[in-house]
């Protein structure tokens, strides 16, 4: 008996939903403990005193991005969640482009936001590879 793989929808869709939960941990702890993941972010230095607000722009960022994820997935229609992956793909290339002209680390701006991007990426065209243009299908 042979066993049946899953859709690349499916694939999508899952990635998706690990990518929403990954980021909105992701935003939360910059939210809570913002100096400690400010190094993982690949820039050479970060704000301190009153400039370290922005961290926390940060973490609301990546914790709304996580959300509106989340929120679409909730509603079942792949082709949304897949042109809105597509679009959240932007912001961790903007990040990598940040860190790279910057003077941050390559292999961090290339290997945690680049990949980041491209797994996004990725998941929204898996997602889009199954929707059609008509009514909206449920998840799964």
């Amino acid at each position: 008996m042979s066993a049946k793989l899953p859709s690349p929808t499916t694939i999508g869709t899952v990635l998706a939903f690990v990518g929403a939960l990954f980021i909105g941990f992701v935003g939360v702890r910059y939210l809570l403990a913002p100096q400690s993941m400010a190094p993982d972010f690949g820039l050479p230095s970060w704000p301190r005193g009153e400039g370290a607000g922005f961290l926390a722009v940060k973490g609301a960022r990546d914790l709304a991005s996580g959300l509106v994820i989340l929120t679409v997935l909730m509603t079942g229609n792949r082709r949304v969640l897949g042109w809105v992956m597509l679009a959240t793909a932007l912001t961790p290339i903007g990040d990598m482009l940040i860190v790279l002209l910057s003077g941050g680390e390559p292999a961090t701006a290339f290997g945690v936001h680049g990949a980041t991007a491209a797994a996004v990426v990725l998941s929204g065209g898996l997602v889009l590879s199954g929707s059609r243009t008509g009514s909206p299908r449920p998840v799964a």
